[in-house]
């Protein structure tokens, strides 16, 4: 929801802008309106909206002076002037400002209807470009941190610091009123994917009890979160931001634990637990994948682990697997992960669980029919469907192909194994539309399957060697030469 100021030397324009946004839902809230710039100028310095709609003359300040004077203070305000047929001069001069938009008197319903969907994709890209900028400039750590809260925090900062990152069940959530915390609490909201927000608390006190209630009172908007711990020194914030959304994804060892708060792994006992899991596989005295997915939950449940302690049993075998083994040769998809490419790969840690099993015990290969002709079938929807959730053990079963032989399948067909696909894919995919759309960044990492913007800029990075926004630009001055 962008909070908006109003301001307008005729009352009655004041009436018609106000309904037309309150038409609009939970886009536009109104924090504020008057008949007078310099009590709006006042709100403006404040309070910091997202955007104000200014009449271009007014007595005593015009809207063109009111935006000077808003650039002035640096403050990071959008504006939409509001003019009559006489004052188009006005109006140039105001776009040349950096006025993202304009609209005659009296106002067209419709025309101003149309005006306000296409400032809301507006507001939400700049949102997103902002918040992924800052999201990476806190994670840098070099960076001056309290210089950069500083310039996002309404009032001078409090003690301590806690990050809470939110995953929505809908694309179209609300940020605003979800945390109902103290009153000496102030914190900046950053969307960081169609349906992620991280949020950045600034308070005396530690409000983890505060934040979980609120979460959990609003399970029917929130699908998942998670909690940091809190501190009082400004440049933990890079850790704050990483342990929370390690924490929101918690549900991924226990579908039932959608909201949770950090908790330190335990490594040394996953790595003994580790040890035992593949010497007795090894040993054969796991003689189903039910026997052996069910002590991987147990162990799992019973020492309250989560997913970070996840990547770091995975990553575990991966070593013990290439140790030279008699078996490592034939294990072509056993890569280290980390969290977030753990979430790519599997979808939960029973799914894991089945595939450590299946790789690892070397059965019988259960080929039903032609399997060459099954995997073309398989290598085929997967192109028609990259851009989706789709897991390797999903895709074998789907088909009728043992999981250990679809990996080997991979790797003979296509060179790559089935995640570097995938990513191959999405990454081609990437490309084309930045070379040959204007969609946003946001809307390009959509499009080809990513929920998180950070994630996608960091696998594009990776893959392309510059970020999506710095390919974007290096194309087009490409084009632009050519």
């Amino acid at each position: 929801m962008y909070r908006v100021v109003i301001v307008d030397d005729e009352p009655w324009a004041l009436i018609g802008i106000r309904k037309l946004i309150e038409r609009n839902g939970n886009q536009f809230k109104i924090i504020y309106e008057t008949t007078e710039p310099s009590k709006a100028l006042e709100v403006i310095y404040e309070e910091s909206p997202d955007v104000v709609f200014a009449d271009i003359r007014m007595p005593d300040m015009t809207g063109i002076e009111l935006m000077q004077r808003t650039r002035a203070q640096e403050k990071e305000v959008d504006f939409v002037v509001i003019s009559g047929f006489a004052e188009f001069s006005y109006v140039q001069q105001a776009l040349q400002e950096g006025a993202l938009d304009y609209q005659l008197k009296p106002l067209d319903p419709e025309k101003a209807q149309d005006m306000l969907d296409k400032l809301y994709k507006k507001l939400e890209n700049k949102r997103s470009t902002n918040d992924l900028s800052f999201y990476i400039s806190l994670l840098e750590e070099y960076k001056d941190i309290q210089l950069l809260l500083n310039s996002r925090l309404r009032h001078k900062p409090y003690q301590r610091y806690q990050v809470v990152t939110v995953y929505f069940k809908s694309a179209e959530y609300d940020d605003v009123g979800l945390l109902e915390l103290e009153s000496k609490v102030q914190y900046t909201a950053l969307k960081l994917g169609p349906k992620k927000c991280v949020f950045i608390i600034n308070s005396d006190t530690d409000q983890s009890e505060l934040i979980y209630r609120s979460l959990t009172s609003k399970e029917h908007v929130v699908d998942r979160a998670g909690i940091s711990l809190s501190s009082d020194v400004a440049n933990h914030i890079p850790m704050l931001l990483k342990t929370s959304d390690i924490a929101s994804n918690d549900c991924f060892v226990d579908r039932t634990n959608r909201i949770s708060q950090y908790s330190k792994d335990k490594k040394n006992q996953v790595k003994q637990f580790a040890e035992r899991l593949t010497d007795q596989l090894e040993r054969a005295q796991y003689k189903n994948m039910k026997e052996f997915t069910s002590r991987m939950l147990d162990f799992f449940t019973e020492n309250h682990l989560g997913i970070e302690d996840a990547v770091f049993l995975w990553n575990e075998i991966v070593l013990h697997t290439s140790k030279g083994n008699e078996n490592s040769s034939r294990i072509i998809d056993f890569e280290f992960l980390d969290y977030s490419e753990m979430k790519e790969k599997f979808m939960n840690l029973e799914m894991l669980a089945e595939y450590v099993f299946e790789q690892l015990s070397y059965t019988e290969r259960d080929q039903l029919g032609d399997a060459n002709k099954k995997f073309k079938e398989l290598l085929h929807y997967t192109d028609k469907h990259f851009h989706e959730e789709l897991f390797l053990k999903d895709l074998s079963t789907k088909f009728f192909i043992n999981v250990s032989y679809c990996c080997e399948l991979f790797k003979k067909v296509t060179g790559m194994t089935f995640s570097q696909y995938i990513t191959d894919l999405r990454m081609k995919k990437a490309v084309e539309l930045l070379q040959n759309s204007n969609l946003t960044i946001a809307e390009v990492c959509k499009c080809v399957g990513y929920s998180d913007y950070f994630y996608f800029n960091k696998v594009f990075k990776r893959n392309m060697g510059c970020t999506p926004s710095k390919y974007r630009k290096a194309s087009g001055e490409m084009n632009a030469l050519n």
